[in-house]
């Protein structure tokens, strides 16, 4: 079975994680097949180790019906053949490409503007063409077919050992260690400020457009005594999942897409039952 993972998210890694979560969840569930990753060029090096393929998306291309047919995409997508597609959030880039023959199309949609699953004049949104529309995060539509736990890039029996990170860092037994996290926007890591004492904690700083940071993070943040993030899907859901969350000292970054204080404030409780990822290779599976 040949499955395409589909997103044109470009601020942060976040959609990188979506992807590399699937592929690891289907991994786990005994797949065997064909999966890639397709998405724009993006700046973070850990996306070759996964087979992320980039290609050029023009918004005004693949959103115009007579030119959609001849873009980059619609090559890579007809080369490649799948058999399941799975559109991470960005249904615009796909809606004059499907269906795609021989090919069943699911839509993965976190929390976004109530009129995401509507588009506008220039790019009205179709659900017909989805088999699913599936919920990875607390949120309602009409639209939607399924919800599922938020996806996770690992689950706790990945995670690496408590010391592991202090190993890592060399960081001495009689020292703190906090670590400033970050994937998203360029430039916003120094915007995410720590309280800590320097004299007896070390401060790690981990981007992600450094090819040395470690990837995936989340699975080396249990080892920390306190972690500084934004409040993005990954980081969030990351925390709450893996057991760090009260560890964890979020800042809310405005994005037009994605609201991170909702997230701090609506989520504050909400406790996963199950790794979406692993909910999701099983539907996957199932067929």
């Amino acid at each position: 079975m040949r499955i395409a993972h589909f997103t044109a998210g470009t601020v942060g890694a976040g959609h990188l994680a979506h992807g590399v979560a699937v592929q690891r969840g289907l991994a786990r569930a005994g797949f065997s097949g064909d999966f890639r990753i397709f998405g724009p060029p993006i700046d973070f090096p850990a996306a070759e180790r996964f087979g992320y393929q980039p290609v050029p998306i023009d918004p005004l291309q693949v959103t115009n019906p007579f030119e959609a047919p001849d873009t980059e995409l619609a090559r890579v997508l007809a080369d490649f053949a799948p058999e399941l597609l799975v559109v991470d959030m960005f249904w615009a880039p796909v809606m004059y490409l499907l269906p795609l023959p021989g090919c069943v199309h699911w839509l993965l949609v976190r929390k976004a503007p109530d009129n995401w699953l509507e588009g506008n004049e220039y790019a009205p949104f179709d659900p017909s063409p989805y088999a699913r529309i599936i919920a990875f995060e607390p949120a309602e539509h009409p639209h939607l077919t399924d919800h599922i736990e938020p996806v996770v890039i690992c689950n706790p029996d990945e995670c690496r050992p408590p010391d592991a990170l202090r190993t890592l860092l060399a960081v001495p037994d009689d020292k703190r260690l906090a670590v400033v996290t970050h994937a998203g926007a360029a430039g916003e890591l120094a915007d995410l400020q720590t309280d800590e004492d320097v004299e007896d904690t070390v401060v790690a700083r981990f981007d992600l457009r450094d090819a040395a940071a470690p990837f995936p993070a989340a699975e080396w943040l249990g080892g920390a005594d306190r972690i500084y993030s934004a409040a993005g899907y990954n980081s969030f859901w990351e925390a709450k999942t893996l057991g760090y969350y009260d560890r964890t000292r979020f800042t809310a970054f405005g994005r037009r897409i994605d609201d991170q204080q909702w997230r701090l404030d609506a989520c504050a409780d909400y406790v996963p039952a199950d790794n979406g990822a692993d909910q999701l290779a099983r539907m996957i599976l199932a067929g």
